[in-house]
């Protein structure tokens, strides 16, 4: 008798457990894809965001343009992340829902994409570097650049994110402290 308990008791906790992994793999689904913004100006240059989400992993891409209509190339980042988990869900004031989501940043790939950029790198030795070339990537991931210090590999961030419909928004990347509280509005990905 004491071993049908234990079984049933088991079983119960191996099904909760599936339940979870299910769910939580259900609320990955919602973002996996590739998602992309119109071209957004900032500053006097304009940028392409694209994010694709694989599973736990996601890539983030900013095409960093000279000019104001997203035209001419300047340079480029690439931010990859994984163990992403979703977690709680939110209610927006509007009635809309997001969630908030971990996960760890595992590379800061940067792309000169013209030979201007790459020789003012190399004059000013960006980042520690004087070798910087056209279209040729460096991971930036733990580097000092100028007054910046960039994420070590594994560091974990705090997001939060609104879906609504096929329109996808995001708040800040928080490393330390806690989840952003509201999303940029400014900055619509749109699902492909």
């Amino acid at each position: 008798m004491k071993n049908i308990f234990l079984i049933i008791i088991l079983s119960l906790i191996l099904f909760s457990c599936g339940e979870k992994e299910e769910a939580e793999e259900e609320t990955n689904k919602e973002l996996e894809g590739t998602w992309l913004t119109s071209c957004v100006v900032d500053s006097g240059y304009s940028h392409l965001y694209k994010i694709v989400v694989t599973g736990t992993n996601a890539v983030e891409i900013d095409e960093v343009h000279s000019d104001t209509s997203c035209a001419t190339d300047a340079w480029k980042w690439e931010y990859s992340y994984n163990s992403l988990i979703i977690g709680d869900g939110v209610t927006f004031s509007d009635g809309t829902k997001g969630h908030y989501f971990t996960s760890k940043i595992e590379s800061m790939k940067h792309t000169p994409q013209t030979s201007a950029v790459a020789n003012a790198y190399n004059s000013a030795s960006s980042c520690g570097y004087n070798d910087w070339a056209i279209n040729t990537e460096k991971d930036l991931i733990g580097h000092t650049c100028g007054s910046s210090t960039y994420y070590t590999k594994n560091t974990t961030g705090r997001g939060l994110y609104n879906l609504v419909g096929n329109n996808l928004y995001f708040g800040g990347f928080n490393t330390t402290g806690s989840y952003p509280s509201a999303v940029d509005t400014s900055i619509k990905f749109v699902k492909q």
